[in-house]
């Protein structure tokens, strides 16, 4: 399971919706108070569990806007026990996930030349 933290429209259906999936499946483990050490190793963070509420709004959110339904709420379990937790880097995310995804890969390259003219813009 992963959260790749980066902007829904940078993802394909297939991503998007396993993102959101997993976030559900992982509410579970964090009831259970379930080690989660490989999954927030420094240099390969793969989960927020303190941002997975907010991640899930942003998520069911998206689903909407592109015409796909989402009836699932999620409320964040006591997360205490994990203490402080390392952030995902959403560049490495974006850098695996077009690794691993061509669709992915098209819409992050699009992505990214919308952000880059927006910044030329600002700039001149």
């Amino acid at each position: 399971m992963r959260m790749w933290m980066i902007c829904p429209f940078m993802m394909c259906r297939q991503h998007h919706l396993g993102e959101h999936a997993e976030i559900h499946k992982h509410r579970h483990n964090l009831e259970k108070r379930h080690k989660m050490g490989g999954r927030l190793k420094p240099g390969n963070v793969q989960i927020e569990p303190g941002a997975m509420q907010q991640r899930h709004g942003t998520l069911a959110y998206t689903l909407e806007l592109r015409g796909w339904s989402h009836s699932s709420p999620y409320i964040t379990p006591d997360i205490g026990y994990l203490g402080d937790t390392p952030k995902v880097d959403p560049i490495l995310s974006m850098l695996e996930l077009s690794r691993r995804c061509c669709q992915c890969r098209h819409f992050i390259l699009r992505g990214s030349r919308r952000i880059i003219r927006t910044l030329n813009y600002c700039t001149t």
